[in-house]
């Protein structure tokens, strides 16, 4: 697990329920140059770390390593060094997820999402993001995620490509899933029934990690889902087509 995924999960730990080193962009027109020690590979437009990665068939950790990387950020022209690779091989582009320019000056991430349920849209949600009564206790609660109704035992999936950093019991959100997206941003799936990953899992967009229940304080059987951008919750709905 990367410091920042890790800073992320403490952070996300603590409350409850409720950067890397770039190498100096290429300046030829090759995908790849060979060295020593490995191959280097230009990223290109709508390529991620994990599918890099899976294309040369060498572990992310490997890959971070070679790079002095802290996460998984990286952006269009950046030359990453693939230790023990020996020819250049074809990446192929994540759908619906867009590299950023520049990975050193890198904003708000420039990603879509995938709904973590299959076939939902919009009026899916039964509860959204913001200030609401909460329907356990009452009162006003600031609700940091969405909920999308869903049966009992329906799986649950991978939002983008990413890590799992964290796959287990929390309280008030039961059995959840974590997943680093790289760029500073982590997706939930609370209140599951059970996991099907684990922690340093690498997954792809679409990929189950688990199936919709109802633990932890859920009144009823849903997902709950949220988006953090640098340890703060936003709307998935912006990130949701």
């Amino acid at each position: 697990m990367t410091l920042a995924a890790t800073l992320a999960v403490a952070a996300f730990l603590a409350l409850g329920s409720g950067g890397c080193t770039p190498l100096v962009p290429g300046t030829g027109s090759s995908t790849t140059r060979s060295s020593g020690r490995g191959v280097y590979h230009t990223v290109r437009k709508g390529e991620t770390l994990w599918r890099i990665s899976k294309a040369y068939g060498v572990g992310v950790t490997e890959i971070r390593e070679a790079n002095d990387l802290t996460d998984s950020t990286i952006g269009i022209g950046q030359r990453l060094l693939i230790p023990g690779a020996r020819s250049a091989k074809r990446v192929t582009p994540a759908p619906g997820t867009r590299t950023a320019e520049r990975s050193e000056s890198v904003g708000k991430p420039d990603a879509e999402l995938s709904w973590p349920l299959a076939g939902r849209r919009r009026d899916s949600v039964t509860s959204h993001f913001g200030p609401r009564t909460d329907p356990v206790y009452g009162g006003t609660q600031f609700h940091k995620g969405i909920d999308i109704d869903g049966a009992r035992e329906e799986r649950v999936l991978a939002a983008a490509d990413g890590e799992i950093v964290f796959a287990g019991r929390m309280s008030g959100f039961g059995t959840v899933v974590m997943v680093d997206h790289g760029a500073r941003l982590i997706t939930v799936y609370a209140h599951l029934s059970r996991a099907i990953v684990s922690v340093e899992d690498i997954v792809e967009r679409g990929r189950p990690v688990g199936y919709i229940g109802s633990t932890g304080k859920a009144t009823g059987t849903h997902l709950h889902f949220e988006v953090r951008y640098k340890g703060v919750s936003v709307d998935p709905l912006d990130y949701l087509p």
